[in-house]
């Protein structure tokens, strides 16, 4: 793995080529372009009305650079951002021209996206376009990160979750069943453009349903390990991005948590209070800071959106069909949806603190990781103990 990640690809100076746009996302003013070409993933900067959908084929022509590398510790890291997400090197355009439009999967995710965008009012459109391709509005998208909730509008295992959990009340038990979910989960994370997260999720899934299958059902916290190991064995670099990061703290959090107690809402409270303070010092580090309200909003926030997500997309069905008082369905969700901007941007006003990266937070945030991850694969409290105090101490020395 270690040569994998070394190994830096050889790209000519200046190319003309074929490829293709594989993800197409806004970038400040401009939109950063990923495009598959016989060299490898090149990222291009484009002004939005020049960039092509994802899924064209086009000719591309211009000067080939080195990502830039931070400058100092916690800024932005344009090398290794763009690194885990498959790309070696960014091209100055100086040609580019569409020679096909998207096919397939690109062809369905640009069509729902100007849907999405045109049927729908504002909320209704921000939390559709979060909830099923994985595009964040930039607006619903800084609120959410005020009231620390902003991994709801990440594809990821909450999602995942979801849309396994409803499937299976429709299907009948069985193998069967088994093969529906696991060809919708991915059909699901296809159309969402493969997220680090919701990829996390799928395997994790797909791990257990596998062990069901087997009649050997796995626990979710191997589940989520074995997903982990399988995303860094295709391609190590994922490491490096913070959203991967991020969604496999929580997730082996909320796993820990979920095999320590058995009472329903002491395992909601406690997995939300684990998720929070493990994930803390990385948003910290990464981002500058994080919003203590997040801490009591996650409480709310994490059961009533597992039923806020499926009411919008069924709010959204009579609109897309042109159906008859679709205005007035889509008006009574997006009122519930303004409701919950009101509550949640109260609470933001009256607990307006945030914590900033610190040793004591990364160290009690790591004693609490290492804690629950333990006991959730059966250590003895001795060796909890002991090991939980030795871990950070050890991290804090190789860092």
């Amino acid at each position: 793995m270690d040569n994998r990640i070394s190994s830096e690809p050889q790209v000519p100076s200046t190319i003309e080529t074929e490829g293709k746009v594989v993800r197409n996302s806004q970038w400040g003013r401009r939109r950063a372009l990923l495009i598959s070409t016989v060299y490898g993933k090149i990222v291009a900067y484009a002004h939005p009305s020049s960039a092509p959908d994802e899924g064209s084929k086009v000719i591309l022509r211009g000067a080939t650079f080195d990502f830039k590398r931070a400058d100092r510790k916690g800024s932005f890291d344009e090398y290794l951002y763009w690194r885990s997400k498959g790309a070696i090197k960014k091209i100055v355009l100086l040609e580019l021209h569409v020679t096909a439009p998207p096919t397939g999967i690109y062809r369905w995710r640009n069509f729902l996206e100007r849907k999405i965008s045109e049927d729908l009012p504002e909320l209704m459109s921000g939390y559709m376009l979060a909830l099923t391709l994985g595009i964040r509005d930039k607006e619903l998208a800084e609120k959410h990160r005020d009231a620390g909730t902003v991994h709801l509008l990440a594809v990821s295992g909450f999602h995942v979750g979801i849309l396994a959990a409803m499937a299976g009340l429709f299907l009948k038990r069985g193998k069967l069943r088994i093969v529906l979910i696991s060809l919708l989960v991915w059909s699901y994370v296809s159309l969402a453009g493969f997220p680090s997260g919701g990829v996390r999720a799928a395997i994790m899934l797909q791990v257990y349903l596998l062990g069901l299958f087997l009649g050997k059902p796995s626990s979710p916290f191997n589940s989520v390990s074995v997903a982990g190991i399988i995303m860094l064995l295709f391609n190590p670099w994922t490491f490096h991005d913070i959203g991967w990061r991020l969604s496999m703290l929580a997730a082996l959090s909320l796993s820990a948590s979920a095999g320590i107690f058995k009472d329903n809402k002491t395992k909601v409270l406690a997995g939300s209070a684990a998720v929070w303070f493990v994930t803390s010092p990385l948003i910290a580090f990464a981002f500058g800071k994080v919003p203590i309200v997040g801490l009591i909003i996650n409480i709310v926030a994490i059961p009533l959106f597992a039923l806020i997500f499926p009411f919008v997309f069924l709010c959204s069905l009579p609109a897309f069909l042109g159906l008859p008082f679709s205005g007035e369905i889509t008006y009574v969700c997006e009122y519930f949806l303004e409701s919950w901007d009101i509550f949640s941007g109260y609470l933001v006003e009256i607990m307006p603190w945030n914590v900033g990266f610190t040793v004591p937070l990364f160290v009690f945030s790591m004693v609490l990781f290492f804690a629950a991850a333990s006991c959730a694969s059966g250590m003895s409290f001795k060796r909890i103990s002991a090991a939980a105090l030795m871990f950070p101490l050890l991290v804090l020395l190789f860092a």
